[in-house]
């Protein structure tokens, strides 16, 4: 019998409702984002009235979304990541001897497991929490001013950096917008590729940042291959102006693939649950190389 693999027909029933749902939930997103400047607009600028409330109005849809869709004991609040130099586990001092206590900047997306660790404060979606339990790390803008771009990949980048771990996979990062003052999507890529080089400091490969993706232009992100050159993370970017669904199906990809690492100790097998064409990521653009200084937990 023929190998169907490469058969167009064949193809178009393994995985398209997943990728259909998601389109409409992408799609779906993407129109209630603009629910504030169109029944609050501001007279004189593009965009809402009241950015405050705007901009907090965007954040809460997306951790909305990611609320339905990630596993139960996983939560998107937003808040501090709080590292305090205290020990850990039974006798671990290695912080108290290494650091002072330390926190995050403020942060718009923490995914974490409430479930598995404890938490300093929390009100509502409002959280300080310390490092052991945060899965995911998450920037959302409503339009990403790429003059900005390397000032938020930096606060990103620190934030991992409070919750690395030598025995443990690191949360993941990633700056999700809803649009860029950039229309140009290869001229976008070269921006994120810049933005990502500015904010690079001598890093290991799980602290440099995961993704950034604009909905309806590109999502840049990571490669973990065995491919790449020796220490130099490749970053590749997907063209998303056909396909809505791709940043948010990777944003839980990546998330799910860092709380089902072995590293983690959750005890599962990470599910079949995001689906997406064939060869949507080999067929993806160069956009360029990073260093670092070490690959994965020892």
């Amino acid at each position: 019998m023929a190998d169907q693999t490469d058969d167009p027909i064949a193809q178009a029933g393994k995985g398209h409702r997943v990728r259909s749902f998601f389109e409409i939930e992408a799609r779906t997103l993407q129109e209630r984002y603009r629910v504030i400047e169109t029944l609050l607009p501001n007279a004189k600028t593009k965009g809402a009235a009241h950015r405050g409330e705007e901009g907090r109005f965007i954040e809460s849809l997306l951790r909305t979304f990611l609320n339905k869709h990630l596993p139960g004991n996983l939560q998107a609040v937003s808040g501090f990541i709080l590292c305090p130099a205290t020990k850990t586990g039974i006798s671990n001092t290695e912080r108290v001897l290494a650091h002072e206590d330390r926190h995050s900047t403020q942060l718009d997306i923490i995914i974490y497991d409430f479930d598995a660790y404890p938490v300093y404060e929390r009100y509502e979606e409002f959280c300080i929490v310390p490092p052991e339990g945060v899965v995911g790390i998450i920037s959302v803008k409503k339009t990403l001013y790429l003059r900005d771009l390397s000032k938020e990949l930096i606060a990103l980048r620190n934030a991992a950096c409070l919750c690395a771990e030598r025995d443990r996979r690191s949360p993941c990062t990633a700056l999700f917008a809803f649009s860029a003052d950039q229309e140009d999507p290869e001229a976008l890529n070269r921006e994120i590729l810049a933005g990502l080089q500015a904010a690079y400091e001598d890093q290991d490969f799980d602290t440099l940042v995961n993704e950034v993706s604009v909905m309806e232009q590109t999502c840049a992100f990571k490669v973990r291959s065995k491919d790449s050159p020796p220490n130099k993370a490749r970053y590749v970017a997907v063209d998303c102006r056909a396909e809505l669904h791709i940043p948010l199906q990777r944003l839980l990809q990546t998330i799910m693939s860092v709380y089902y690492d072995p590293t983690r100790r959750t005890g599962h097998e990470r599910p079949g649950f995001v689906s997406f064409r064939k060869h949507t990521f080999k067929n993806a653009a160069e956009l360029g190389l990073l260093p670092y200084t070490r690959l994965s937990p020892a």
